[in-house]
C-alpha cells in the first residue's frame, strides 16, 4: 500500500482492485491478458488488483476498453460501499 493513504482511502482501492479482478474474471481474462489488451505496463494490473496502485483516467479508460465496459462500470463496487 502507498503510505500516504488514510485507512478509508486504502479501502477504496482495495474494492477497485476487486472490481477490475471480478471484471476481469467474468471476461475469461488472466492478468497478462488483461495488460496486453489495455497496453498498459506489464505488473499494473496485478498492483491495481491488489490496491497497490491507483491508476490514472488513461490507464481506466484503456483496462475499461479493454473489458469491454463502460468507464462507469468500473466504479460500480461504489453503490454497494
Amino acid at each position: 500500500m502507498q503510505k500516504d493513504l488514510t485507512k478509508e482511502e486504502e479501502q477504496y482501492l482495495l474494492k477497485f482492485g476487486e472490481q477490475i479482478r471480478r471484471l476481469r474474471k467474468e471476461k475469461g481474462m488472466t492478468q497478462a491478458d488483461l495488460v496486453f489488451e489495455a497496453k498498459v505496463h506489464g505488473n499494473m494490473i496485478g498492483r491495481i488488483e491488489r490496491g497497490e496502485r491507483a491508476a490514472n483516467l488513461l490507464q481506466l479508460h484503456k483496462i475499461a476498453k479493454a473489458l469491454e465496459v463502460n468507464l462507469e462500470e468500473l466504479f460500480a463496487f461504489e453503490k454497494k460501499l
